[in-house]
């Protein structure tokens, strides 16, 4: 039923800016296959990313679709309509489709789903439109059948739930004979379906003329009912009209002109209401993601959460990141901005890369500067004269106090010292 509904409005959208008709045979079976796709997906639906994945799949299709069919050379704002219109249709399809996937065949899916798909069918076959109508005879008798199959499963399906263990055994002979009568129905109307045409337009040509002279008989009363209405309140609706000024005539010019205006003005107009109906079709989309994931959120437990939740250790990435060797990190000098901060902090740098060059290694993590620097001195005790370069630029680093520049000029004289030192 759903296939078939879509299928047709599918077939009605094409003809926005559609080059050629949409065959509804062919739709109707691409539908009917995603439609029972999307009832598994949504009804296996695990977290709440699975379930946005399918929202936003669904309109990207419809957009694709949009694209892909067959279309006429159109501007921006032809774009943009047909765009907005399989968007829209992508939209109203998934929200049939979440109806489906909330549980089984139940009683009010199918008695709206019924309407719903004879409205559609309906629209396909008065619209002034170019269409494949062939398909449209069979496709109905299929509506019909379908919809006794629906309507009396459903109805047997919810005789089972209620009747339970006490009620003994539920009985479908009412649905065997919905379906039977159905069936019946269908074959009467496909086969009495010319005799019909040719009688009822026999007894429209007779009953024409009687039709237009009741009609006559039925609004000739109004009319004069109406005039005398008129008399009596035209003395106070004189000075209302009087003061109404009556429209200004244009000109041929003027009219030209303001055709050229509106046709101008026309792209802005409609784009701007086009980016309305996009907003709203984003929303309804949120409304849909919502949806969907509601009947999961309503049969959890308490304390539960729908997403999966995160835990510490090592990640598959990271173990397969191990596997190879890792590259060293190299280190490079602070960025001199010209400014005292930065000047020693690349002169504490150049003295940490000269006590890895003298055999000492750079300062591990979990050293502080001093500690590093009473490390060297251990080890030589030419290292101790680094003490004013520790000393301030731990007051910068943990104290942040900006040196001034006699700090620096003593730094800067003490690392050279150090680096003869250390090179003699």
């Amino acid at each position: 039923m759903e296939a078939i509904a879509f299928a047709c409005l599918l077939a009605v959208a094409q003809t926005a800016g559609g080059a050629a008709p949409l065959a509804l045979t062919p739709a109707t079976l691409g539908l009917l296959g995603t439609t029972l796709v999307l009832v598994a997906a949504l009804r296996e639906i695990k977290s709440e990313k699975r379930g946005t994945a399918i929202v936003v799949t669904t309109l990207l299709v419809g957009v694709v679709l949009a694209i892909v069919l067959p279309a006429h050379r159109l501007d921006v704002v032809g774009w943009g309509g047909r765009v907005i219109a399989f968007a829209i249709l992508a939209e109203i399809y998934l929200w049939r489709v979440v109806s489906l996937a909330r549980g089984g065949v139940r009683w009010s899916d199918a008695r709206n789903a019924a309407p719903f798909a004879a409205t559609a069918l309906a629209i396909a076959a008065v619209l002034p439109a170019s269409l494949d109508r062939g398909p449209l005879v069979p496709l109905a008798l299929i509506l019909i059948a379908a919809t006794g199959v629906a309507l009396s499963v459903a109805r047997s399906t919810e005789e089972l739930s209620l009747a339970r263990e006490s009620a003994g055994a539920a009985r479908v002979s009412s649905a065997h004979s919905v379906v039977f009568a159905l069936g019946l129905g269908a074959m009467i109307a496909a086969v009495a379906t010319p005799l019909v045409e040719h009688v009822l337009a026999e007894v429209g040509k007779v009953l024409a003329p009687a039709f237009d002279q009741l009609l006559f008989y039925v609004l000739l009363p109004l009319g004069y009912l109406a005039a005398l209405v008129y008399a009596i309140l035209a003395p106070f609706l004189r000075p209302v009209i009087a003061n109404i000024r009556p429209n200004p005539t244009r000109t041929p010019e003027e009219d030209e002109a303001l055709l050229r205006e509106i046709e101008r003005t026309r792209p802005f107009v409609i784009g701007g209401l086009e980016i309305v109906i996009i907003v709203f079709v984003i929303l309804v989309a949120l409304v849909l993601l919502e949806r969907a994931v509601r009947e999961r959120r309503i049969a959890m437990p308490d304390g539960a959460e729908l997403e999966r939740g995160s835990v510490d250790g090592l990640s598959l990435g990271e173990t397969l990141r191990g596997l190879f060797p890792h590259r060293l990190a190299r280190r490079r000098p602070p960025r001199d901005d010209g400014s005292a901060s930065a000047a020693l902090r690349v002169v504490y740098w150049r003295f940490l890369a000269l006590a890895e060059r003298a055999g000492h290694g750079w300062r591990v993590t979990a050293e502080t500067p001093a500690e590093h620097q009473r490390r060297l001195a251990g080890a030589d005790a030419r290292w101790e004269a680094a003490t004013p370069i520790v000393a301030a630029f731990e007051d910068l680093r943990y104290g942040e106090v900006a040196p001034d520049h006699a700090t620096v000029s003593r730094a800067r004289a003490v690392l050279r010292a150090l680096e003869v030192a250390v090179r003699t």
